[in-house]
């Protein structure tokens, strides 16, 4: 592809092309069972379930009041669509999953708008980089307040660097931020400052539509509360208060303030040092996304609970940044190396998709620790029991499951995690059994189905009820007794 192509315009064609490379392996991301941390399950789409059905797995976050009902509530539609198309299949998970995956093609759109506003060549760089690079398509699909928020800040916060916006175009911008202030609270500081910043190159030209679409959003937010019988933002004050206040969040595992930096190594390997370098090269054309990518590892740097999750919001802003600067590099390393710009953009590329390719195994790594495909197919097998009466998760802690959103019947589910006392056999007729925990079932109890890999389950079921006794192994209680 000669130099005149790649920085000619961008058609219809390049777009498509790109988008629907990007849709392809979202699609696919979404459609494998993979869970990349409990909290999407449990947070979430556990809330959508009780939003629509009444009862789920209530988890600490929630008896404290620390999460808003907004979330759960959107996911709780394609949950829906799911149950009415197929009720008794893997849809109802499926739908919120595709959603996820559909919105974060705002991430790829934004690349390529990025790019356009530069050459042909920049357009191709960052859209296919933001379209393959392994943290967006690998988070694509999750429902994740991190990962919405990453799909609403960073495309809007890209927005900005075209000046001279109208009101209108202010207004849903800030509405947008607003949106991804309220999905994730923690990212106030970085969007703030951004827009700060942003509002002082202007003379603050726009403050005006840009804070009334920001209010308008808090105002839909407010709304959702109310609705959901809460005070406005009341959840807000209980998260800072429990997590900040009380360091509740540290017993779930603290480090230090280059604990990031360590989590971005396993993750991206060698590549780290010339991602962030791109990065900071894009950073000349877009200051915004690095003032609001470096503000926010800033903040997440200073809280003791770190997960790599929190960073999606600034790694997705540094990949956009990193893959429009891509271009930049190709054209100086020929002038300075001589040879043709396209050719070094294909060499790029290619470095580009084998990066991509060595942080595969880590993804595949994290989902298989959590929910394995094979739990996930034996609670399918469990709901269709028209006798199920009890359902159990013997010998693995409860974030080893999907919870009533997968199960959906309204039976008890018991947890016997290591080291937790023996669940009596009575109480349930189907479970999930990992190795070493067999010998705790009653001899009524037939082997139906094991799954192979480092965690080895099968399957256990018996004819007959439940005894229906108390229990407290019965999942919210075992979590209520353990403030999980």
């Amino acid at each position: 592809m000669g130099a005149e192509r790649m920085n000619g315009h961008v058609t219809r064609r390049d777009w498509g092309i790109v988008l629907g490379i990007a849709l392809a392996l979202r699609l696919l991301s979404a459609w494998f069972e993979t869970v990349l941390h409990p909290d999407e399950v449990y947070q979430y789409l556990e809330g959508a379930f009780r939003v629509t059905h009444g009862y789920s797995v209530m988890t600490w976050e929630y008896r404290d009041g620390m999460r808003a009902d907004l979330f759960p509530w959107l996911l709780s539609w394609p949950m829906r669509l799911g149950e009415w198309i197929a009720p008794d299949s893997r849809l109802p998970i499926l739908l919120p999953r595709v959603l996820m995956a559909l919105s974060s093609l705002a991430i790829v759109a934004a690349a390529g708008w990025m790019g356009a506003r530069i050459s042909r060549a920049h357009f191709w760089t960052a859209g296919l980089v933001a379209a393959f690079w392994t943290d967006l398509v690998g988070f694509a699909p999750h429902p994740l307040t991190e990962q919405l928020a990453a799909v609403l800040a960073v495309p809007a916060i890209a927005l900005l660097a075209q000046r001279g916006r109208g009101p209108g175009a202010l207004t849903g911008i800030g509405f947008v931020l607003g949106l991804a202030f309220l999905f994730r609270p923690h990212l106030a500081p970085a969007i703030g400052l951004t827009a700060l910043y942003y509002l002082w190159t202007v003379r603050f030209r726009g403050i005006v539509p840009l804070l009334g679409g920001s209010l308008l959003a808090l105002a839909v937010g407010a709304v959702s509360d109310i609705a959901g019988g809460d005070t406005p933002f009341e959840w807000m004050v209980h998260n800072y208060t429990r997590n900040i206040v009380d360091n509740v969040s540290a017993r779930y595992g603290v480090s230090g303030p280059l604990g990031y930096a360590v989590e971005v190594w396993q993750v991206w390997s060698v590549w780290t040092v010339p991602i962030l370098a791109l990065a900071a090269w894009g950073a000349r054309r877009y200051p915004l996304l690095m003032l609001f990518a470096l503000v926010n590892i800033i903040v997440h740097s200073a809280i003791g609970h770190k997960e790599y999750r929190f960073l999606i919001p600034s790694l997705t802003a540094l990949i956009l940044l990193a893959g429009v600067a891509t271009a930049d590099f190709a054209a100086w390393w020929a002038k300075r190396r001589g040879g043709d710009v396209a050719r070094r953009l294909k060499v790029l590329t290619v470095y580009w998709l084998l990066a991509a390719a060595t942080v595969v195994p880590v993804y595949k790594a994290r989902d298989t620790f959590i929910v394995t495909p094979f739990t996930a197919r034996a609670i399918d097998a469990a709901r269709a029991r028209p006798d199920l009466c009890g359902f159990a998760l013997v010998g693995r802690e409860f974030d080893g499951s999907y919870g009533y959103a997968r199960l959906r019947r309204d039976v008890p589910i018991f947890i016997r995690g290591r080291g937790d006392p023996r669940i009596d056999p009575a109480l349930y007729n189907s479970a999930v059994v990992w190795a070493g925990h067999e010998s705790e079932l009653s001899p009524a109890f037939v082997k139906k189905a094991c799954g192979n890999g480092e965690q080895k389950q099968c399957v256990y079921e018996r004819p007959g009820a439940c005894s229906g006794a108390p229990s407290p192994s019965e999942i919210n209680r075992y979590l209520r007794e353990r403030g999980m």
